[in-house]
């Protein structure tokens, strides 16, 4: 006969749970964890107990760090179906605070918890992510990165932050998501970070040129693949990557790290001119964000000479940027067309803001397929005459490498 029904404490626990629903989760919680500590919390409780955990992490505030880290081990000590919808909701709730410790420790003076997304993965058990872990959702027409994938992310930033080595286990559900999701340039971007911190640059290289592929736009994508090229390899290439970092898209306060790259790797170079240029661009944005210079900066000023006058090196980062784009393209195939039409520009058909019309080519390959460029993105003369032969590289139908067909 079982005597669950007439057992006031599992009684007590089970209304607790709706109790905790409405809203009394830390009272309650506070209640039944003196069962827990005492061992007198009777196992089939242990599941209830475990959604009073989680709804008193909701109730918690965000900013009571340390309060939220005792709920969490106080549940990965309840014994509990795993997998199962709570586990992983209890993740969910682990990730919010590894954001919410990260962003109190930046803006805090003084000490604050620290909480360790790694290390509750692993008590977690990362082989208990579900099918429904890895499933992307849609909101307000926009997918949203699945549980795993918010996971990934953040264990990449503390794995990079304290440079500790990830597990296989770790290793293993990255690579799965890199797979799932070959669309991701930022778990590209992150499985490339791994290999970095193991020293295999190469394969970081590869991930890397494919996740610039898909984003050619992010500025850090291109920080990154420079930090894989160092001065000694290939200083015009390292240049040139550093460059495009710098000139893609995104705020000038974010880019300081990169503009210190490229001043340390002028000064290795013995080019202290051009460093000056990009250390005084960097104080300039510092000083107008009222922001402290970094160490860094200070350790470079000090490595030029005082009589060392600045250069602006606008026509250098001019003449290099083509081999980041060469880096990037290299693996594409090369397709063979010839110029099949040439498109005039209609004169009275500019736009505001839009600049004047531009010549137009189709381009056509051996099997028919077309493709059209603008001539002068690709320094090509504008009145070429059809049948041109050309070899292209293409990304999503585009084309993004032109250079004559040569016959070898």
């Amino acid at each position: 006969m079982n005597d669950n029904n007439n057992n006031p404490l599992i009684a007590r626990i089970s209304d607790g749970f709706e109790a905790a629903k409405a809203g009394r989760a830390l009272e309650i919680c506070k209640e039944v964890s003196g069962y827990h500590d005492s061992g007198q919390l009777p196992a089939v409780s242990h599941y209830p107990f475990g959604w009073i955990i989680y709804y008193a992490l909701h109730q918690t505030p965000d900013s009571d760090i340390l309060s939220r880290k005792h709920l969490l081990a106080r549940y990965l000590r309840l014994n509990v179906k795993k997998p199962h919808k709570l586990h992983s909701m209890i993740l969910t709730e682990a990730i919010r605070l590894y954001r919410d410790a990260r962003n109190a420790a930046f803006n805090s003076s003084g000490q604050s918890p620290r909480f360790s997304i790694l290390e509750f993965a692993k008590l977690w058990n990362m082989a208990n992510l579900r099918p429904g872990d890895w499933r992307r959702k849609e909101h307000e027409g926009k997918t949203m990165s699945s549980t795993a994938e918010k996971l990934i992310t953040l264990a990449v930033d503390e794995i990079e932050q304290s440079r500790r080595e990830p597990s296989a286990d770790f290793i293993a559900v990255i690579d799965k998501a890199v797979a799932e999701f070959p669309d991701s340039y930022n778990l590209l971007s992150q499985r490339a970070t791994l290999f970095i911190l193991a020293g295999q640059r190469e394969a970081a290289r590869r991930l890397l040129r494919k996740a610039l592929l898909l984003a050619p736009g992010k500025f850090y994508l291109w920080s990154r693949m420079a930090s894989v090229v160092t001065v000694e390899e290939n200083p015009r290439l390292r240049v040139a990557l550093l460059w495009r970092a710098l000139s893609a898209p995104g705020q000038e306060q974010f880019k300081g790290r990169v503009r210190l790259q490229l001043a340390d790797t002028w000064l290795k170079l013995g080019m202290h001119g051009y460093a000056l240029w990009e250390l005084t661009r960097v104080r300039q944005v510092y000083e107008a964000g009222q922001w402290h210079l970094p160490a860094a900066w200070k350790a470079d000023m000090a490595r030029i000479p005082a009589d060392t006058a600045m250069v602006d090196p606008a026509g250098v980062y001019a003449r290099l940027s083509s081999l980041a784009d060469d880096e990037i393209y290299s693996e594409l195939p090369e397709i063979r067309v010839r110029k099949t039409y040439h498109k005039h520009p209609d004169p009275n058909n500019s736009r505001p803001g839009y600049g004047r019309p531009a010549v137009a080519w189709r381009l056509t390959d051996d099997s028919g397929r077309n493709y059209w460029i603008q001539p002068h993105r690709f320094s090509l003369h504008p009145d070429l005459p059809i049948g041109t032969q050309l070899l292209i590289r293409i990304v999503e139908g585009r084309a993004v490498k032109v250079r004559f067909l040569v016959d070898e």
